[in-house]
């Protein structure tokens, strides 16, 4: 009998340090299991369904119908090696600030006589004069401007002339 009572109190300590058995009080000591955790919150309240707008009729927008653009050419780059044109075969280089005492420049005996053929008082009515009477007489494209004041430029070609009278000074080349 002591053999039971002795296997009695072994087996209830081994029990208790083993497990544990919440005799500690209110704190649980050793192995016990932990406290449940606390209830979940209550669940959000349920989306409210978007209102119905009212339907808009669709937009019909008009086809645009664009014109072709233009190709546009451009003139072949110069070789990158310097090998082309030598500076004699270039055009010339004309520039002349008017307003000077020299008034005349000008490499075309037939552009100078439709220079002063046309020229008026009136810049605007000069140029237009001189534009159509080269186009009529010299078949080339042309650049014509007129000014009763001083002016400036610089421009690359073969055919140019720049002449005009006390009020009016008109400067014309080749294109």
């Amino acid at each position: 009998m002591i053999r039971a009572l002795f296997a009695l109190c072994l087996v209830s300590s081994a029990s208790a340090l083993l497990f544990g058995s919440g005799g500690c009080g209110q704190q649980s000591c050793g192995c016990a299991c932990p406290p449940p955790p606390p209830p979940c919150p209550p669940p959000p309240p349920p989306c409210l369904p978007a209102p119905c707008l009212p339907q808009l009729p669709p937009i019909t927008l008009p086809a645009l119908c664009l014109p072709p653009l233009p190709r546009l050419q451009l003139p072949c780059p110069p070789p990158p090696c310097g090998c082309g044109r030598k500076k004699r075969s270039t055009t010339g280089l004309v520039s002349k600030h008017f307003g000077d005492e020299d008034k005349s420049l000008c490499n075309n005996p037939q552009i100078r006589k439709i220079i002063l053929t046309n020229i008026s008082e009136n810049p605007g009515a000069s140029k237009i004069a001189i534009h159509s009477e080269l186009k009529a007489k010299l078949h080339g494209n042309y650049v014509v401007m007129c000014s009763n004041g001083a002016f400036s430029f610089v421009a690359d070609t073969n055919n140019y002339c720049v002449d005009g009278n006390e009020s009016n000074t008109c400067y014309v080349f080749e294109a």
